[in-house]
């Protein structure tokens, strides 16, 4: 194998960023799922933190809530810094709640935040594929052009040989 059919490796990149798109497709529907049709409750916050980790900040809230079937209910759910900074000092948050959902709390104080960011990773997302999509058909061509240029006219390899010369003649 030579070098160049790594190029068709290209296409990893735009499968993984289908991939991003398919899960962000899966959390907008499932917000929005889970705020429209999710009952309104009330939940007590037990524990609030934001952590610093180099460049990256995010957080995490404990919340204790009664559901609609009187069972007592504590779930932790990770936040962004922005969507946890909207969280400072509030003691209870009202919260939609979906049972058996993937998404099944939204914290409705920040849900048009989070939704709003969840659009621009799909945005960022299918720009990138926009890009990538080109490029990886450039790069396959690339490949099989490269591939057809080496093969010799019988169906073997072109290969550059060099005749070894006496010494002292040039």
């Amino acid at each position: 194998m030579k070098p160049y059919h790594l190029s068709h490796l290209a296409w990893l990149i735009p499968l993984a960023l289908a991939g991003l798109l398919i899960q962000q497709v899966s959390v907008f529907y499932g917000i929005t799922n889970t705020m429209e049709q999710g009952e309104l409750l009330e939940a007590n916050i037990t524990d609030f933190r934001i952590k610093q980790i180099a460049a990256q900040t995010n957080g995490y809230v404990d919340l204790q809530f009664l559901d609609s079937t009187g069972a007592e209910r504590k779930e932790r759910l990770s936040l962004h810094a922005q969507h946890a900074s909207r969280l400072i000092g509030a003691n209870t948050v009202e919260i939609r709640y979906l049972a058996g959902t993937a998404y099944d709390i939204v914290i409705v104080k920040t849900f048009e935040y989070h939704r709003s960011t969840v659009l621009v990773n799909l945005g960022v997302i299918l720009l990138s594929l926009l890009v990538m999509i080109p490029v990886s058909i450039w790069a396959s061509r690339y490949a099989r052009r490269r591939a057809a240029e080496t093969e010799a006219p019988g169906g073997g390899e072109l290969r550059l040989e060099f005749e070894n010369q006496p010494a002292g003649k040039a």
